[in-house]
């Protein structure tokens, strides 16, 4: 990283970037629009306007990207700006994190030290922790210096760095920090078109084209000494004005004298063009010595840049005797140096040096480059692409390279993972000393979703093993799937259980598995058939770690079975089985959230806000950001249920977004994006109902948590007064009214059951009131300690019959409950039923008091209009300038305005660094701006005008 306010550490970064210290040097010819454009982003970001956004540049090998990019830089070395460049050689896009942490710990005053990697690497989930780490230094440096971050060759860039590069540009987005990114065109791996189609979203795409005939005479003028004549100019004509190419045929005529100076300006010999020029690489190639050739092949197994000493080491040569193919090679601009090391002038050259090696002798060069490369320290995730492609069937060494390179990088890239994994099976197979470690491989080819792939290496390695082993790969398999897919997981647990001759305990802990997923998609017949065949087939004294599994599923069953006291013994029974068997509760996910849910379904959220965040304090403690996420899921739920809509709204985005970065899908979208949904339908807010609708049109369509997704979508039209929807979209429901329904991720919400019955009032629908009335009143003798099932049912019973004492009793006993948002659903209910006017009226007006004191604009909006049909008429509650605020986002805006970055305010507010963006950006929305430069202007004038008040 270079400060750059001096002029002086520009060309350091500069020289970074492929090609010659002499191309970057030379004026940019035929891109002033581009420069233009990409300039007035930096001033733009800069000055602080919000309008500046990422910056992609793409073009064909060649058209001039890295020229453009090194320009921006020297540009950037005028003003107060930091610079940060990024630029991946071929041969780290598999090495997790390799060119992001390089480019961080490299220059005078670097971005990290390997003193900060030290405790984030040790951990798990390294990817998560060190974009954390980025993302507070990085805030920091532009606290200082506005801050440019250059990347070049996006292609190369591996899977792991291009997702935290994603978290980045979505992190500071309201920092002063430019992103200049290059890529080449055509068909990018799908992270790399992911992060390719963020930035056309966000910001803006320069595609380069070829130049004018104009600007290609001035790079030959550039490099010729004078204005090309007309045969040279006619010359140009061959290069299709592609740079690279100009440079190529005025540089050949030049050192091949083929250049004459004629009256003022430089025209070609006799119209000939040097020998070199329009010969593809490959050519070019085979046109020097065969020694400078064969140097230049073993150097490309290398990567673009390469150390001299590594490729004498392969040649087993002195410097002094390749000292005349590396002068060759540098006299045909084939190579250049690169400070202490040599590097191919371009791509192209590289590639077609690797091109050019003949088949018998490539697997032996290349085994012995990654012997160099390994014993100078590289990662095996860095050589086993060329491992697997030198190494042969029975190879020991390489399959355990091979094998550690799968494991080391699955948490980053699981689709490499599941290659190195499928390329180490296959070096196993028909060698039975290394087929039970093949196995253990299984999990990661499964996990990316290949199913087929992972099959056929599955049916390969059958032979020679046993059928417990296959198992308890499959096993691996599905509990890695019930964080994203239920579905998957259980498809794998069911193919698991279909092999002949497994052991007993295998089968207890993979009908445990298949239970929880059953859980957590609703699955009733499913969930009651495998629990019965997991009890039977269960040791109690030795499968302890199955049968806490097997509780905890149970109790999800018994308590919408009704049976809540049953549902708590059996939770409390799996987290002692789950102590018993070595594991941390609050991160046993996730079956260790349940208790938490358990209690808030039950009508108690501050209990189980109590048990959310113990178990999110212990998570963060451990440094585990996925039971991070899991938590906040859960507390997400409880701060809805209790009535604290901002809080939750808050917290919801926070966990899209952290999940999205850790993978979580499913329950996710069933705890957050559901809540998220549900707020948008109380408060009208039309942005997180365009955030939250897709989430919850997905769930409705899914196979997993249909039932909940089309419940939301009937609330939805409900509300909007589209009854024949409403009635369509809780089919699911109605349906199921005689039935446990039993998802974890989205447990019964027994006040659901009130609006469902006042749409069957409403569509005299006498079959589901009836049914609704039998299992509210079920549920009541079942549990009759249970103030929530009793008010629910005198609510059900007051709306169905119209019962004005039954709907006051329900309501009374919600006001001594923490369900605010419930209260005022029943208070609404009064008027319908008849009775007192003004009592009517009285319910009304509490139900208006407690949707505004919650922020439940919409249903405040609703109640308004139900009192103006009574000829009462109410002003909205107003929530002006400085009360627009909650204390959350008070006590964010003043970190903000002392300076502190997204993870100081965290850690000092005890939250997550998402929780602290969705604050900000809710602060955004509430005052008007877009940058944290000028939401701090905005807290100094407020405070300003408050003291002066």
């Amino acid at each position: 990283m270079h400060d750059t306010s001096d002029g002086g550490a520009v060309g350091s970064d500069r020289a970074l970037l492929a090609g010659s210290p002499a191309a970057h040097a030379a004026p940019l010819r035929g891109r002033d629009d581009a420069l233009t454009d990409i300039l007035d982003v930096l001033t733009s970001v800069r000055d602080g306007a919000g309008a500046g956004g990422p910056v992609l540049v793409r073009g064909m090998p060649g058209i001039g990207k890295t020229r453009l990019l090194a320009e921006v830089l020297a540009r950037a070395s005028v003003s107060d700006w930091r610079t940060l460049v990024i630029a991946p050689d071929v041969d780290e896009s598999t090495v997790p994190l390799a060119a992001i942490l390089e480019a961080s710990l490299r220059g005078s005053s670097p971005l990290l030290t390997p003193a900060d990697l030290q405790p984030v690497l040790s951990g798990g989930e390294h990817r998560y922790w060190v974009t954390r780490l980025l993302l507070d230094r990085l805030e920091q440096a532009a606290a200082e210096h506005p801050l440019l971050i250059v990347i070049d060759d996006l292609q190369w860039l591996d899977t792991a760095s291009v997702t935290t590069l994603i978290a980045l540009v979505r992190g500071l987005a309201d920092q002063p920090v430019a992103w200049l990114v290059a890529a080449r065109d055509g068909v990018l791996p799908s992270a790399h078109a992911r992060a390719a189609a963020h930035i056309a979203a966000e910001g803006l795409v320069i595609e380069l084209a070829p130049l004018d005939s104009s600007a290609s005479a001035e790079i030959a003028a550039d490099i010729a000494g004078g204005t090309p004549g007309p045969v040279l100019r006619a010359a140009l004509d061959q290069t299709a004005n592609v740079p690279l190419l100009v440079v190529e045929l005025v540089r050949g005529l030049r050192e091949e004298h083929l250049l004459a100076r004629h009256a003022g300006s430089v025209d070609a010999v006799d119209a000939a063009v040097p020998a070199r020029f329009g010969a593809a690489a490959r050519e070019r190639l085979s046109s020097i010595s065969p020694t400078a050739r064969r140097f230049a092949q073993v150097a490309s197994l290398f990567g673009r840049r390469f150390r001299l000493r590594d490729v004498l080491r392969v040649l087993d040569l002195s410097a002094a005797s390749v000292a005349p193919s590396v002068d060759e090679l540098l006299a045909e601009s084939i190579l250049v140096g690169d400070g202490a090391a040599l590097a191919f002038t371009h791509d192209t050259l590289r590639e077609a040096a690797d091109a050019s090696i003949a088949s018998p002798i490539r697997p032996a060069l290349l085994r012995e480059v990654v012997r160099v490369r390994l014993s100078s320290g590289e990662p095996a995730s860095a050589v086993a692409p060329a491992l697997i492609e030198a190494a042969e069937p029975g190879d020991e060494d390489s399959f355990v390279l091979v094998a550690e390179a799968a494991r080391d990088i699955s948490a980053t890239d699981s689709a490499f993972a599941a290659d190195l994994a499928a390329a180490a099976i296959r070096l196993a197979l028909h060698v039975p000393r290394l087929v039970v470690r093949a196995a253990e491989l299984l999990p990661l080819v499964w996990t990316d979703g290949r199913h087929d792939e992972a099959q056929a290496v599955t049916t390969a390695l059958a032979p020679y093993l046993s059928a417990d082993l296959r198992a308890r790969a499959l096993l691996a398999v599905a509990r890695r799937q019930t964080e994203f897919s239920f579905d998957r997981a259980i498809a794998t647990c069911d193919e698991a259980l279909g092999i002949r001759g497994i052991a007993r305990s295998t089968r207890a802990e993979l009908l445990a598995v298949r239970a929880l997923n059953c859980a957590n998609r609703a699955d009733f017949a499913g969930l009651e058939q495998t629990l019965t065949l997991a009890r039977e087939v269960a040791d109690p004294e030795t499968d302890h770690l199955a049968l806490a599994t097997i509780d905890a599923t149970d109790s999800v069953y018994q308590f919408n079975s009704g049976h809540h006291d049953r549902a708590v013994e059996l939770i409390d029974a799996a987290l002692r089985r789950a102590e018993e068997a070595g594991l941390v509760t609050s991160r046993w996910l996730p079956e260790g959230l349940w208790p938490a849910f358990l209690h808030n379904s039950m009508g108690d959220p501050e209990q189980a806000l109590q048990l959310a965040d113990l178990g999110l304090s212990e998570a963060r403690a451990a440094g585990s950001a996925v039971a991070e996420a899991f938590w906040m899921m859960v507390r997400t739920r409880v701060l809805y249920d209790g009535g604290r809509i901002d809080e939750a709204r808050v917290l919801a985005e926070a966990v899209l977004a952290l999940s999205a970065e850790l993978g979580l899908g499913d329950f996710a979208n069933a705890t957050a994006g559901v809540v998220l949904f549900r707020i948008s339908l109380h408060t009208g807010d039309a942005q997180i109902r365009a955030q939250a609708k897709p989430i919850v049109e997905a769930l409705a369509t899914s196979t997993a948590v249909t039932k909940a997704g089309r419940w939301l979508l009937a609330v939805e039209a409900i509300d909007e007064g589209r009854l024949d929807d409403a009635v369509s979209a809780s089919d699911l429901a109605r349906a199921g009214l005689d039935a446990p329904v039993p998802p974890m991720t989205t447990p019964s919400d027994f006040s659901d059951d009130i609006v469902l019955a006042d749409l069957a009032v409403r569509t005299n629908d006498a079959e589901t009131i009836a049914a609704v009335l039998k299992r509210t009143s079920r549920r009541c003798e079942l549990n009759p300690g249970s103030v929530f099932s009793r008010a629910v049912h005198d609510a059900v019973v007051g709306r169905t019959r119209a019962d004005p004492a039954a709907l006051d009793a329900a309501a009374s006993a919600l006001r001594g409950l923490s369900r605010p948002l419930v209260l005022a659903r029943v208070l609404e209910l009064r008027p319908l039923v008849g009775g007192d006017e003004q009592q009517a009226r009285r319910a009304l007006d509490e139900a208006l008091e407690i949707y505004e004191s919650l922020g439940a604009v919409r249903d405040a909006s609703r109640v308004l209009r139900a009192l103006r049909t009574r000829g009462v008429r109410r002003r909205p509650a107003r929530r002006g300038a400085p009360e627009l605020l909650s204390t959350r986002e008070r006590q964010v805006i003043e970190r903000v305005a002392l300076g502190a970055t997204t993870q100081q305010i965290a850690d000092a507010l005890f939250m997550s660094p998402h929780t602290v963006v969705s604050h900000i950006r809710h602060l955004y929305a509430k005052t008007g701006v877009n940058s944290r430069s000028a939401l701090r202007l905005w807290y100094a004038s407020a405070s300003e005008e408050r003291e002066t008040a």
